[in-house]
């Protein structure tokens, strides 16, 4: 090939190259590839956290209030019940002192126990010989002292020591606006109970 050709050839190819390369002095900043990881999109956000209302505890509706027990309605009661007994057979069975327990009061409120029990000991005078008192209520600080629960177990032995042959028992209970008097006769020697009735009433 001719030498001078082959110049020409060579001097065409480096103009070329010369074209396609950048310029330096170019505005025009050369492509610069990135060295770090491809960036990615951003994730999408997170929800906010569902924040629950505080649960506040209204307060419960109190209680209904007790309805009056008016005096002549128990006594009403005491009378009724005392009629029942002396009107059933085993009055007639009674032959030895009764001890008569104060009346139990489970209806709530505050109720004058003693004074229905002493009217109830009232109405049955005639029928029954009753323990004597001051002795009874000796015996009775003495279990309270002692701890003792009035139980039919204790309230049996203090009818022994207090030389009764019989316990006379009253319970008051409610059921609504309805009051009941429960009263029992017990044989303190053999157990029997030789008599049981109610009364109820408002």
């Amino acid at each position: 090939m001719n030498p001078f050709r082959l110049t020409i050839m060579l001097a065409s190819s480096l103009a070329l190259a010369a074209c396609t390369m950048p310029n330096p002095y170019s505005s025009q900043p050369a492509p610069v590839k990135p060295s770090g990881p491809t960036p990615t999109k951003p994730s999408q956000p997170l929800p906010p956290p569902v924040v629950k209302p505080p649960v506040i505890e209204m307060p419960s509706a109190p209680p209904s209030p007790i309805p009056e027990m008016r005096s002549e309605d128990l006594s009403y009661l005491v009378d009724g019940l005392a009629n029942k007994l002396k009107g059933s057979s085993a009055i007639n069975e009674v032959q030895g002192p009764v001890l008569l327990d104060n009346i139990s009061n489970q209806a709530g409120g505050p109720i004058d126990t003693n004074g229905l029990t002493a009217r109830l000991k009232s109405n049955l005078s005639g029928k029954f010989n009753f323990a004597d008192g001051a002795k009874v209520s000796s015996l009775r600080e003495q279990l309270a002292y002692q701890g003792g629960r009035a139980d039919i177990a204790s309230l049996v032995r203090l009818g022994k020591q207090s030389g009764a042959d019989y316990l006379l028992s009253t319970t008051l209970t409610r059921n609504g606006a309805n009051l009941a008097l429960k009263g029992q006769l017990m044989e303190l020697a053999s157990g029997e109970v030789l008599w049981s009735d109610s009364v109820s009433g408002r």
